[in-house]
This record gives C-alpha cells, structure tokens and sequence, in this order.
C-alpha cells in the first residue's frame, strides 16, 4: 500500500452515539436511538471474546499485501476493537461473529449510501505523493489549493479547514482517485482529498 493511500482512504463506517451514520466520509445516515442500541448489543456479540488481532483458522494461507478490516464497538462501559487481516479475501477462514460483524457494517453502510445524503463538512484531509515519473498530461496546481507538508520520506497529508477546505473541495475532484499536478518548482505531486469525521 503507498504510504498516503491509508491516510486518503476514511473509514469504511462509522456510526456515533447519537445515531450519526457516516458512510466512506462521502454519506450520512441518521439512526433513531433505539436502532443505535441494538446495533450496540449486536455487534457486542459478534466481537465477544474475539482477541484483538484475528488469525486465520489453522492450516488456512496467510494472504500478504491484503487491505486488513478493523471492527470495533464502544458500549459505553469498554472499547473492543479487532484488527482482522485480509477479511475480506477468506472470510471463510475467521470466526462467524466477525464475518457477521462486517457484514452487518457493510449493509448498513449500502444503506447510508442509498438512503441518506451526501456527506460534507468544512473540514477536509489533504494527502500528497511525490511523483518520480510524471505524467506528460498533468495540469498545473491550481492557485489556492496548498501542498501538505512531508510526513514521511516523499508523501505528506495535513487537515484544512475553513476557505482552504473549501478551495480544495472545489479545485480538486473527489473521485477517490489520486491526481497529478505540476507545482510552480516544476515538481510534480498526486493529490487525494476526502471530508474529515467528527471524531478527527
């Protein structure tokens, strides 16, 4: 995975105590409180017991260079998290609860997606790469929209709000893609942008 691809890509679902239902940081949802308890309890129980990081049954293949799912639940009395690599590629090979887990996550967060609104606020994560072969049709960077600073060898990412955020939610595309700019210096970097949560 490229070293900003994690910091560019929001979480898959995140639901808040008060029935905020935020779907990939691009749709809202919001859930009457009482369907927010039971999702609760449910995911109480898919996760009870479970270590906090999943391994495959034995004698099942490690899957490398695989996205991981993180699954986690906060009762109010305790947080449970669990880290589970490559779920999505052998979900035969993990315990039922967390394949019920995600998928209980998951049709919730097709569910924001169908029903609910576009997702937006005044804050956004700006992620950077340095490009080393450029692309030929890169278009110059578009006056206004900052490069974040380097935050580990040769990619960057930092959080904007107010007029910056919104020059950069305008000027650059939010297609989950990463795109190609050419700076003043002649350097050339990729961009990817998405809407900050709440929590963040």
């Amino acid at each position: 995975m490229a070293p900003g691809l994690a910091a560019a890509r929001p979480p898959m679902l995140v639901v808040y105590a008060d029935g905020l239902v935020v779907a990939g940081a691009a749709h809202e949802l919001r859930l009457p409180p009482a369907e927010v308890r039971a999702l609760v309890k449910a995911l109480g129980r898919d996760l009870a017991g479970q270590p906090v990081t999943a391994t495959p049954r034995p004698g099942r293949p490690t899957v490398y260079d695989a996205p991981a799912t993180v699954l986690g639940v906060d009762s109010g009395a305790e947080m449970r998290e669990v880290y589970v690599p490559f779920l999505d590629l052998a979900t035969d090979d993990y315990a039922a609860g967390l394949v019920e887990a995600r998928d209980r996550l998951s049709r919730l967060a097709d569910r924001a997606a169908a029903q609910g609104r576009n997702y937006s606020t005044d804050r956004v994560r700006l992620s950077a790469e340095q490009v080393t072969t450029p692309a030929t049709t890169a278009k110059p960077l578009p006056e206004g929209v900052p490069v974040p600073p380097e935050t580990q060898a040769h990619s960057g990412r930092k959080d904007y709000k107010g007029n910056k955020a919104h020059t950069i939610a305008r000027l650059i595309p939010r297609d989950g893609s990463w795109h190609v700019y050419r700076t003043s210096t002649g350097e050339h970097i990729a961009l990817s942008w998405r809407y900050l949560l709440p929590h963040e």
